[in-house]
């Protein structure tokens, strides 16, 4: 019986890790303050920092405060104007708003909240590293390279991924940019529910895969993930969506592009599937796109597409724009 208690608590200290929690919908929306309440269940040590209004489309952009006051009110009118640029929840000194983008909210847990707050005014002295960073669930898809360079959500992750930390971008279906005081309940039909317990699923099954090493994914690697519509939000039933890896670019991957009105005269934001985006240089050109995966409004299917802060190309393209180059070396 004794083995079995110790190695019970062996399980238990190799799973529950120091979790970093951002988003590019505000550190007040409906599916962030979800997924802190299910990794808090599962036992993480979990730090939410989160922009203190939406950010969403700012990509990587590094903003921090330029005053120490807020110049206007947070998002849904939760922290007003004249507060300070960053504080914590009253009743909750781990969850924390932040005048800057996602990828400077980043910055700002590591390089204030856990060494300056954390480390010397809180009873939790544990966070004495990052294990993870998660982004998200953002409320809307990010899909294909067209978004990675747009999404504050995938901003944030890439900018925990450049600085040597495991990172992981989730975006669901549900984009209704809701105030967790008014949507944050215990339904499990709600989509913030269903997609803060895959989250917790993903991010378990990794530890449990990492056990005693040092980290959880490969240094400069990170993870996109996006769910489909699932419960209230779902025609097909989805509660339980399936896992699919995938690849970020491939069939059906699409940009931002203009079209011209000709009756207005003006232009609009449309989305177009460009030919260069099928085009595979790296990684398993075996596998499907995430945009087909969400394409598929029949299926009830989240995709996982792993990627890389090494934008270089490898080494035949490089060698073949060197040659293209080589008058002038």
């Amino acid at each position: 019986m004794r083995f079995l208690i110790a190695f019970n608590l062996l399980i238990v200290s190799v799973i529950c890790k120091n979790i970093l929690l951002t988003n590019d919908d505000g550190f007040a929306a409906t599916n962030i303050r979800a997924a802190y309440r299910e990794l808090k269940k599962a036992g993480h040590n979990v730090l939410l920092v989160a922009s203190v209004s939406q950010r969403s489309g700012w990509a990587g952009k590094f903003d921090i405060p330029s005053t120490k006051d807020l110049p206007t009110d947070g998002e849904f009118d939760y922290v007003t104007k004249g507060s300070p640029s960053w504080g914590h929840e009253a009743n909750d000194s781990n969850i924390w708003y932040f005048n800057g983008t996602p990828a400077s909210c980043v910055a700002f847990g590591l390089k204030y909240v856990i060494p300056e707050f954390l480390s010397k005014n809180s009873s939790n002295t544990s966070f004495d590293k990052v294990d993870l960073v998660v982004s998200g669930p953002n409320e809307g898809t990010n899909l294909s390279p067209g978004y990675f360079t747009i999404s504050g959500t995938i901003g944030a992750a890439v900018a925990a991924t450049y600085r040597g930390l495991p990172a992981i971008a989730f975006s669901g279906s549900n984009s209704n940019n809701s105030f967790f005081k008014d949507s944050l309940n215990e339904d499990p039909s709600a989509p913030s529910n269903i997609y803060a317990k895959k989250v917790t699923e993903i991010v378990n099954t990794l530890f449990e895969q990492q056990g005693t090493a040092d980290r959880v994914l490969p240094v400069g690697t990170g993870l996109n993930i996006n769910f489909p519509p699932v419960g209230s939000q779902s025609t097909k039933n989805c509660t339980d969506p399936k896992w699919v890896f995938s690849r970020i670019a491939g069939a059906s991957s699409f940009g931002p592009d203009i079209k011209y009105d000709k009756s207005s005269g003006m232009v609009e934001e449309t989305d177009t599937v460009f030919n260069a985006l099928n085009i595979c240089y790296n990684g398993d050109c075996s596998l499907p796109s995430e945009a087909s995966i969400l394409g598929n409004t029949t299926s009830c299917q989240s995709s996982i597409s792993p990627f890389s802060v090494d934008f270089g190309a490898n080494l035949h393209l490089t060698g073949q724009i060197k040659y293209a180059l080589s008058k002038v070396f």
